[in-house]
C-alpha cells in the first residue's frame, strides 16, 4: 500500500545538480582546491584538516571559505565559476540520462542548484540531456538564493501549485539538499539510496 501510494502521490523529482546528476572526483578537487586557496588568503596557516572539518560543520567548501574569507558565499560561487569550467570534466552519461528520460519519464523533473542557470545548461548537454527532460531549472541566479534557504522550497511550491508531499528531492549533500527538505516536510532521499526507491515508482 505504501509504494502505491508512493507511486500516485509523487509528481514532481527535485534534483541537486553538482555531485547528483554527475559525480567527477576531478572536478571536485579542483573546487576544493579552489575554495580552501580563497579560505587560506584570509588565514595563512589554515591546514586542509581543519578546512575540512570546517566544511563538515558548515556543509560544503564554499559554506567553510565564505566563513572563514569572510567574502558572501554567492560571490565565491561565482568566482569559482569563473575560475573552473566544469564542462571540462564531464563525459556523457548515457545512465543517469536513462534513469531521467526513461525510468522515470512518468515524473516532471526540476532541478535546484547553486551554480548559474548558464553552468547547469552547459553541463546538462555535455552529460546528454535533452532540452525538455528538466521542466525548470532553480538557479542561484533566477531566484537570489542559494541552499538551504527555505524560501527556496516555497518558490518551488509556488511553482508547482503543488502540495509537499507530490515533489520528492534528491541529493548528496544531507546539510544542504536532504535535510532541508525534510525540514519543510518534504520527502527527500539522498542520490546513493537511489536504488532503493520501489520498483512501482522506478517504472516508465
Amino acid at each position: 500500500m505504501i509504494q502505491l501510494l508512493q507511486r500516485f502521490l509523487i509528481k514532481y523529482i527535485v534534483w541537486d545538480f553538482d555531485g547528483t546528476l554527475y559525480q567527477n572526483p576531478k572536478l571536485g578537487n579542483k573546487l576544493k582546491q579552489f575554495f580552501f586557496n580563497k579560505a587560506k588568503q584570509n588565514q595563512e596557516g589554515l591546514s586542509i584538516d581543519k578546512f575540512d572539518q570546517l566544511s563538515t560543520q558548515f556543509g560544503s567548501w564554499s559554506a567553510a571559505a565564505s566563513y572563514i574569507s569572510k567574502i558572501d558565499e554567492p560571490k565565491l560561487l561565482s568566482l569559482s565559476g569563473q575560475a573552473v569550467d566544469k564542462t571540462r570534466y564531464l563525459l556523457p552519461d548515457p545512465k543517469i540520462v536513462s534513469l531521467i528520460e526513461k525510468k522515470l519519464s512518468r515524473y516532471l523533473h526540476l532541478i535546484l542548484t547553486n551554480s548559474t542557470f548558464g553552468e547547469v545548461e552547459s553541463c546538462l548537454k555535455v552529460i546528454g540531456f535533452g532540452k525538455t527532460t528538466f521542466e525548470k531549472i532553480f538557479t542561484r541566479d533566477n531566484t537570489g538564493l542559494i541552499k538551504p534557504n527555505p524560501l527556496l522550497f516555497t518558490k518551488i511550491t509556488q511553482y508547482t501549485k503543488s502540495p509537499k508531499c507530490r515533489h520528492l528531492f534528491i541529493g548528496d549533500s544531507i546539510s544542504q539538499d536532504i535535510l532541508p527538505a525534510q525540514k519543510q516536510r518534504f520527502p527527500a532521499i539522498p542520490i546513493w539510496d537511489l536504488s532503493k526507491l520501489s520498483p512501482q515508482l522506478l517504472s516508465a
